[in-house]
């Protein structure tokens, strides 16, 4: 009998003694920078894919980052579209969706710290929207068409990348590509020559 009152005794003094520690948990589990630094982008995340799937039916396919563990050097981001596109229409989709993100950055003061610069350029998005089937599968033209449609389009490192696949295996070629001050060059020429008609 009295070991047993020893046990509840011990278990008890444990019970209390861990009641006590309680308060200073939290000096061992806090959330740190890095933690912050990701939540921080998953919000920016979050509402920027909302925004995209009311303003252009683009859902998310693709997250990811590269950062040096203090700050983003790179943001990735991934969309899908069951809409079919050619060249022209995936240049104006690609940049109105990425200037809609850089823009969302730029007013977001809460992440700027998590940037290595701000504002934070279209060089370092790794961004691209894949256009695919109403089974959710991306289209294979097998090759290029009489009206450049494309399997999906790419920005990295700045350039534009323009592309079809040729075979089931995912063989791709790059239709076009282009830098991405060119592309918007190329908007600002077509929407110049639409005001003046």
């Amino acid at each position: 009998m009295q070991l047993q009152g020893i046990s509840i005794n011990m278990d008890y003094k444990l019970n209390f003694l861990l009641l006590l520690m309680l308060p200073f948990t939290n000096m061992f589990f806090t959330e740190g920078p890095y933690d912050r630094m990701n939540d921080q982008k998953e919000k920016l995340y979050k509402a920027y894919f909302a925004d995209q799937f009311k303003k252009y039916n683009l859902t998310p396919s693709m997250t990811g980052s590269g950062s040096n563990g203090k700050q983003f050097k790179l943001l990735n981001i991934g969309f899908n579209t069951k809409k079919s596109l050619n060249i022209d229409e995936a240049r104006r989709l690609l940049l109105l969706s990425v200037k809609d993100l850089l823009d969302r950055i730029d007013r977001d003061d809460y992440i700027h710290p998590f940037l290595i610069e701000v504002p934070f350029p279209a060089k370092r998005l790794d961004y691209e929207i894949n256009v695919v089937g109403i089974n959710g599968m991306v289209e294979f033209p097998n090759g290029p068409t009489k009206d450049n449609k494309i399997s999906y389009v790419q920005l990295m490192n700045g350039i534009i990348y323009y592309m079809v696949f040729t075979t089931l295996e995912a063989e791709t070629i790059i239709l076009h590509k282009e830098t991405y001050e060119e592309a918007l060059d190329i908007i600002a020429k077509e929407n110049q020559h639409h005001e003046n008609k």
